[in-house]
């Protein structure tokens, strides 16, 4: 089983997206709530299935969540 490496792209100062390098299909994003300092990370499954980590302080605590999260689901085998 090979890992596809995973990178951030800067969309603008408000949002970024976590992409697939391999075929680059976005498979995270964090963005900023409007008019507040609270940031929101989800992930993304497939097309209309997202799934929500949590509200965070700041956009490195968003990150790492989505970078924790995706960490976990490299070291799940299922089959």
């Amino acid at each position: 089983m090979t890992i596809t490496p995973r990178l951030w792209m800067d969309a603008d100062h408000d949002t970024y997206y976590f992409y697939n390098q391999e075929d680059g299909l976005v498979v995270a994003q964090i963005h900023k709530m409007a008019h507040s300092k609270i940031w929101l990370a989800k992930i993304i499954k497939g097309h209309g299935d997202e799934h929500y980590l949590g509200q965070y302080i700041g956009h490195d605590f968003a990150r790492q969540a989505v970078e924790n999260y995706w960490a976990i689901q490299a070291r799940t085998l299922i089959e």
